[in-house]
């Protein structure tokens, strides 16, 4: 049998196996890629800034910054004059326009202000008014105090001696009306009948509209007392005059 030369081509398969890769695929797929350095600083500052906050606080505070930034460029823009290289500034050039050629005229543009708020053109800004405070009433004097005082005492005496006033006419009109039956009575007049209760009112309007005074009132009773010796007041009929002036303590009704 002769020696074999050749090689042994199946003694060593890897030859026939692909280039192992430093790591196996399936590790590959599960690892993300990481972010360069400076994005991944920017979203972990940008991640601790919005930690706790509300996510309509955070749109708010992100939609603020956006517009400072804006108004920062917008504001940079206007405050530089537009450049001789600019197409339209040497089109006006060629036009004969020359920059602060009067001297009147502004070499520099028209400084602006930016404005976010939703107020019209010339509305001029809030400003807070101070408010003047109130003074303090001031203590009424002792003279008021006392004038005051007075004045009250003057018109509850008036209003108690019309009160007064009142009831004394009405008193003197009742015993008249009293006085006045028992003389008819006396006399075998028609005592007229009393009135029901509701016709009473109407009665006593008519005795105020009719004016009696305590004159009337006296000479009734001086006729019960001279000719019939009758007191109104003690309600009874004496024998004799004597009596009368014996027992009976007077002719007013204040002697009763």
């Amino acid at each position: 049998m002769e020696p074999d030369a050749d090689d042994d081509y199946m003694g060593d398969l890897s030859h026939f196996l692909p280039p192992s890769p430093s790591s196996s695929p399936s590790r590959n797929l599960g690892r993300r890629k990481e972010p360069p350095a400076p994005a991944r600083a920017q979203a972990q500052t940008r991640a601790k800034r919005g930690k706790g906050v509300p996510w309509q606080e955070r749109r708010r505070q992100e939609r603020e910054r956006k517009q400072r930034e804006e108004d920062a460029r917008t504001m940079a823009g206007l405050a530089e004059a537009i450049p001789e290289s600019n197409v339209g500034f040497r089109m006006l050039k060629q036009m004969g326009y020359n920059p602060g050629a009067r001297g009147a005229a502004a070499a520099e543009p028209v400084g602006i202000e930016i404005r976010r708020s939703r107020a019209g053109l010339g509305a001029e800004p809030a400003v807070a008014v101070a408010v003047a405070p109130v003074p303090a009433p001031a203590e009424k004097s002792r003279e008021a105090v006392e004038m005051e005082r007075r004045l009250q005492e003057e018109m509850m005496g008036e209003l108690r001696a019309r009160k007064s006033t009142q009831w004394r006419g009405r008193r003197v009109v009742w015993d008249f009306r009293k006085a006045e039956a028992a003389l008819a009575q006396l006399e075998n007049r028609e005592v007229e009948p009393q009135a029901p209760e509701g016709e009473e009112k109407d009665k006593e309007a008519e005795e105020e509209e009719e004016v009696i005074t305590e004159e009337d009132l006296q000479n009734v009773l001086s006729k019960l007392r001279d000719q019939y010796q009758y007191c109104l007041y003690c309600g009874c009929k004496y024998e004799s005059a004597e009596a009368l002036a014996k027992e009976c303590p007077g002719p007013n009704e204040d002697d009763h």
